[in-house]
């Protein structure tokens, strides 16, 4: 990003997806046709990848959230092993971690029994998968990285 007013346009839009180019121009303080410009610079430049709707998973049926953490032990899983964890149903993201386990992979299923019968009877019987911990999610807090204050872009300096 350029400078404080892509990061502004970056934040509106992370609150409203929605927002025309005339309110999102209006909520950075810049003329249309310079939001309709830097908003067309931030998709080229791949920053703004799409637009999409939150979804409370809760809400739309899946109450039990879980924190999966993979290990393959001393064997090579495979270079696919993410692409099959998200396969599996109820799993919504896959992340590759550095360090002493392999995966963490997130959950969401519509009760504790398909979440167990999701872990013990997909995850665990896959090749490359030597064992998985299951962590219950009971609370969640999060922050936009780009309302941290003390986020500076190395191009601004």
């Amino acid at each position: 990003m350029r400078d404080e007013i892509d990061r502004a346009i970056v934040r509106a839009l992370r609150k409203d997806a929605r927002l025309s180019i005339r309110a999102l121009a209006e909520s950075v303080h810049i003329s249309r046709s310079a939001a309709h410009e830097r908003l067309r610079q931030l998709m080229a430049d791949g920053v703004i990848t799409g637009f999409s709707a939150r979804v409370d998973v809760s809400a739309a049926g899946l109450p039990v959230r879980a924190l999966l953490v993979v290990d393959t032990g001393a064997t090579a899983a495979g270079a696919d092993l993410a692409d099959r964890l998200l396969e599996v149903p109820f799993v919504t993201r896959v992340h590759t971690i550095a360090g002493d386990i392999d995966y963490l992979v997130e959950i969401a299923a519509p009760s504790h029994e398909e979440l167990s019968n999701t872990v013990l009877q997909r995850v665990l019987r896959m090749p490359g998968v030597e064992s998985v911990r299951t962590h219950l999610i009971i609370g969640e807090r999060s922050k936009d990285p780009l309302d941290d204050t003390s986020f500076s872009d190395p191009d601004d300096e």
